[in-house]
């Protein structure tokens, strides 16, 4: 390679050599060479679907290429340590990719802050900018602007950090033409002045007449790579459209328009000799690159200016939607308070007929009824006809049916050893119930054999023949004598409403944050995926915190549950569950990239966790080869040790503690790696597909 050429090269802001790119039977870009020398404006125009955008995104290294070789302001993009993408490059996708809560001036500050601008830097910027796109007030909210003047402060993010390399993307549609013209000339003025170099694609073929080099491109093809009035003239066209036109009849002609073009160019140049083509076409050896694991590792290592500017970005969003924080904060104590009032609870008012036919003076059967818990049982006095077709109606939940000999068989009980059947059956009480509805059922079972105790205490306590059955339930090593269900399942839920609120948010914010592009627009601004994971989980861990905090100030002031145990612990391993939750988000929303798939995934996962998990009926009953699987999920050993520390206190001398903190972290260690791997491997895939649809 001659000196000159290596001077030219050194030069070069872009150059593709032979770039194709292929998802799966498409060709999106196919032997793509273009050349961009430093301080000049290169205009790419072709229609709809021709690959504009997909080339921009392989400069940016969003895309990896399937052949070829790019290189940007003199390395490949996304090379360690290379600031493309990051401030050496401004980017302003098709998209808007702009927060509607953030003011302009919030806008600016949030991309000032990725780039690591200082404040003041920001302001003047902001200023200048405000007043050069005629953005009137700063302190306006994105979602309050016209369409227009979202577009222009998309592009004022894009100039902001003045970089060396500004890559817009359809930067005047919906543009009025008088503030088109200024923008135009603004680029002219930065290239000028800053040596900037500018890649720009337009469906407006003429305004890029202004263009140093214009690139025609068509179906991921390159037909021609010029200055447009020197493809005016050779031609012989009155104006670049009729170029472009013209090119697109020749290349349905033959396939060999480029090389053909390219010899036609060469002897024109011969012909003219004022006329120079800043372009590099033809070999030129393939360049290496080598990176040292010193730079490799330092790249690798989070940017805390980054990852504040995230937290920042959260925060300010989050007191931008009032609804979104009441949501955020209270939702989790209204499902608690809902649990505790809803659930495990004894059932009241319940409809039972009475079938008394005891004629006993006084009647025994009387002072067993006068027993019953009347807060929970109703009773309706019927004859047996009619409290049978109650039950059938569903009018009652069962009948209790007393015998004529009731008191007469019950005292010969009592004081004869020796007794028939028919004694047996006289004294017996019967009970005929509607069995749909277990937990009623056993309800009524229940207060009717303590109605039964009670009389016998009162009333026949010096009979050993009908006395209580010789068990006495002591007081319990753990929890109460009077636990109810509320008890039992309060742990598990405390866990399981951290976990997939968690869950839910995340995996919605990221795919939404995918699919308008701000993602993307803070890739290329230079932040990382391991920064908006830890960034997120941040702020994600003090949102937690509050609703941690009031989650448990309704548990266990409100509605009395019990806790014997460690409050940081319980409140730690809570935390851990929610960030588990984070993590299974994260990786839902990098494996799919639309809402619906995303939030029926998260729904799929939800009952059956709640089924499995032990949270609402003992894991020991269920059968053997799901137990299995409900031991490895993230809840169940989790549910287990927050029983053990709410009601038994134990802590970390005790090993099914050990088990629930030491299965957690391993679920968040596997998530987080998971969907790091996922975005690296899948967000290029994804983004060809998006690509391909512009």
């Amino acid at each position: 390679m001659d000196p000159a050429a290596a001077e030219d090269f050194s030069l070069l802001a872009v150059e593709c050599r032979g770039v194709c790119l292929t998802y799966g039977k498409l060709t999106v870009l196919n032997n793509l060479r273009l050349t961009l020398p430093q301080g000049q404006i290169f205009g790419l125009l072709g229609p709809s679907g021709c690959g504009k955008t997909t080339f921009l995104r392989c400069v940016l290294g969003r895309l990896l290429i399937s052949r070829g070789q790019i290189t940007v302001l003199g390395k490949p993009p996304a090379f360690p340590g290379h600031g493309v993408p990051g401030r050496m490059v401004g980017y302003m996708p098709q998209e808007l990719a702009l927060y509607n809560e953030f003011s302009i001036t919030d806008t600016f500050r949030f991309f000032g802050r990725i780039h690591g601008m200082n404040s003041k830097d920001i302001e003047a910027r902001l200023s200048f900018l405000v007043d050069f796109l005629d953005l009137h007030d700063k302190n306006m909210l994105i979602k309050n602007l016209s369409g227009g003047q979202k577009r222009r402060v998309s592009l004022a993010a894009a100039l902001l950090h003045e970089p060396q390399l500004l890559l817009l993307d359809e930067p005047t549609v919906g543009v009025d033409p008088v503030l088109r013209a200024r923008i135009w000339q603004h680029l002219v003025d930065i290239v000028k002045d800053q040596r900037t170099s500018v890649i720009i694609t337009t469906h407006y073929i003429e305004e890029a007449r202004q263009a140093d080099l214009v690139g025609l491109m068509r179906n991921g093809k390159l037909l021609a790579e010029a200055p447009p009035d020197y493809l005016i003239r050779f031609h012989n066209m009155s104006s670049l459209e009729n170029v472009f036109l013209k090119l697109c009849k020749t290349s349905d002609q033959s396939k060999t328009v480029s090389g053909i073009f390219q010899k036609n160019k060469q002897s024109c140049r011969e012909k003219d000799k004022e006329e120079t083509l800043p372009i590099l076409h033809g070999d030129i050896e393939q360049n290496t690159f080598k990176v040292g694991w010193k730079l490799w590792m330092k790249s690798m290592i989070p940017k805390w200016r980054n990852i504040a500017a995230l937290v920042i970005k959260t925060f300010i969003r989050i007191r931008r939607m009032p609804g979104f924080l009441g949501f955020q904060f209270f939702l989790p104590v209204i499902q608690m308070s809902l649990i505790c009032l809803c659930i495990g609870g004894s059932p009241k008012d319940l409809h039972v007929a009475v079938v008394n036919n005891d004629t006993g003076k006084p009647a025994m059967s009387q002072i067993v009824l006068w027993h019953l818990d009347n807060d929970t049982i109703i009773q309706f006095h019927l004859n047996q006809s009619d409290a049978n077709k109650g039950i059938k109606d569903g009018k009652y939940w069962g009948a209790i049916g007393f015998g004529a000999n009731y008191t007469q068989d019950i005292l010969l009980r009592a004081t004869q050893k020796m007794i028939d059947n028919s004694t047996i059956n006289g004294d017996s009480i019967h009970v005929w119930l509607d069995m749909t509805n277990e937990q009623i059922t056993l309800t009524i079972e229940q207060k009717l054999r303590e109605a039964y105790e009670g009389f016998v205490k009162d009333c026949l306590y010096n009979f050993s023949n009908v006395a209580a059955p010789p068990i006495k339930i002591e007081k319990p090593i753990y929890g109460h004598k009077h636990s109810d269900f509320t008890t039992f399942i309060a742990p598990g839920a405390i866990l399981s409403i951290t976990f997939f609120l968690a869950l839910g948010l995340t995996t919605l914010s990221f795919v939404i944050e995918r699919r308008e592009g701000l993602m993307d627009r803070g890739w290329v601004a230079g932040v990382r995926s391991l920064e908006v994971i830890l960034a997120h989980t941040i702020s994600q861990l003090v949102t937690m915190t509050v609703q941690i905090i009031l989650l448990l100030i309704f548990t266990f002031l409100i509605f009395k549950i019990p806790n014997e145990g460690s409050l940081p612990l319980l409140v730690i391993l809570i935390l851990l569950q929610g960030i588990i939750g984070i993590s299974l988000g994260l990786v839902i929303s990098a494996a799919f990239d639309d809402e619906q798939s995303a939030t029926q995934v998260a729904l799929g996962i939800f009952y059956p966790d709640i089924v499995l998990s032990g949270i609402i009926w003992p894991i020991e009953s269920i059968p053997y080869p799901l137990r299995c699987i409900s031991l490895i999920l993230p809840q169940t050993y989790a549910s287990e040790a927050l029983r053990g520390i709410l009601y038994r206190g134990w802590g970390f001398t005790h090993w099914p503690v050990w088990n629930g903190f030491v299965i957690t972290l391993a679920w968040i260690a596997f998530f987080l790696l998971l969907a790091t791997i996922i975005l690296k491997r899948f967000d290029y895939s994804i983004c060809v597909d998006t690509s391909v649809h512009h």
